[in-house]
């Protein structure tokens, strides 16, 4: 038998043992950085965090992609970084991330390049970042538009979506109102978008909501006219103000009346608040009689469930409880067994605890 050298044989077992995805730099951020600048190179920094389910996607899928993780090596010097420990806290606090898995591109200097938020496949995850590395659409990109073309309502549409994008409410707000003043005529498509954006940014920084009201008794037929509805019925039910919220989300129903997740998350929301119980429970039966499939059938259950217990009937809780856990037979010992301890607290009529 042929004998190898030693160099080839180091080679073989460090190619075999080398995973087939994307390898982050174990050092610092600092050392990062400084990496990137030798090889020329910008630094993806990957902010997760240890509850973060569409990172583990991320990770499971996108990151072990080889393609991926080929052109991540080329043009990136990869970091992942815990937002909620250690250095990971004030760098997230830094580039205000606030939302997870983000995905920040960083020249050597630490100055953003641009950023993608939430799980992304491989192959949009890499048109991405090729958009990135050409420049295209990035936040510096959309800045110098705005320079190069001040009067253009597109570029404020742009810019206000980058600084959404950055949870940069103020600046996003202004480029909303930019876009509404520069095209009063709506030539380009954007008012409707411009007008319920800002007053939603308007809801999460004063916490009133008298512009998204506004937005909806004024524009029944724009399209975002059903999430403005959907807000406000959330608006009340966090304020414990069941009579409005009520009334926002039967307004909700004539729009759309075939939303049985939004159904669902109504009549639990107006358990835990033991309010409109009487609306609920109907609510809830109608969401069931839409479900599809069987896991979502057993969640909707188990909703109706609570309500009829928070209604004093824990006879029929059991009962809709009993139905949840018949639909789960092949399910995992996992998935049961918060239905099975809910059920158990409805028999012995205590406050059950939510079986999601």
């Amino acid at each position: 038998m042929r004998l190898i050298s030693r160099l080839a044989l180091a080679v073989l077992l460090l190619t075999s043992a080398s995973p087939a995805g994307v390898r982050f730099y174990k050092g610092t951020y600092n050392e990062a950085l400084r990496a990137a600048a030798n090889e020329k190179k910008l630094v993806l920094v990957d902010f997760m965090t240890d509850w973060c389910m569409w990172c583990d996607t991320l990770d499971a899928r996108t990151y072990s992609d080889s393609t991926v993780a080929a052109y991540v090596h080329r043009h990136f010097i990869p970091f992942k970084i815990d937002a909620e420990k250690g250095d990971g806290i004030p760098l997230a606090k830094k580039h205000g991330v606030r939302a997870f898995p983000t995905i920040l591109v960083v020249s050597a200097e630490g100055d953003e390049v641009d950023r993608i938020i939430g799980y992304a496949p491989p192959d949009k995850f890499l048109q991405s970042l090729d958009d990135i590395c050409a420049g295209k659409n990035t936040i510096g990109a959309v800045k110098a538009l705005l320079q190069e073309r001040p009067t253009d309502p597109e570029a404020h549409y742009a810019a206000a979506q980058k600084y959404i994008a950055r949870f940069d409410f103020p600046n996003a707000e202004e480029q909303f109102r930019k876009v509404l003043e520069l095209d009063p005529e709506n030539t380009r498509g954007h008012a409707d978008d411009a007008r319920f954006e800002t007053a939603m940014l308007s809801l999460q920084t004063s916490g009133k909501p008298d512009q998204l009201i506004a937005f909806a008794e004024a524009h029944p037929s724009a399209k975002e006219y059903s999430q403005a509805l959907r807000l406000l019925t959330r608006y009340y039910l966090r304020q414990k103000d069941p009579g409005n919220a009520q009334t926002w989300f039967r307004r909700f129903l004539e729009k759309e009346p075939s939303d049985a997740q939004e159904m669902n998350n109504f009549a639990w929301e107006c358990a835990g608040l033991k309010a409109n119980l009487g609306y609920a429970a109907e609510i809830a039966a109608k969401a069931v009689s839409l479900a599809t499939g069987d896991e979502e059938r057993a969640m909707f259950l188990d909703t109706q469930a609570t309500v009829e217990f928070e209604r004093g009937n824990p006879g029929a809780a059991v009962v809709l409880e009993q139905k949840a856990l018949g639909l789960l037979g092949g399910a995992s010992d996992e998935v049961r067994k918060p239905y099975e301890e809910t059920l158990a607290k409805f028999k012995a009529g205590n406050a059950a605890p939510s079986a999601r």
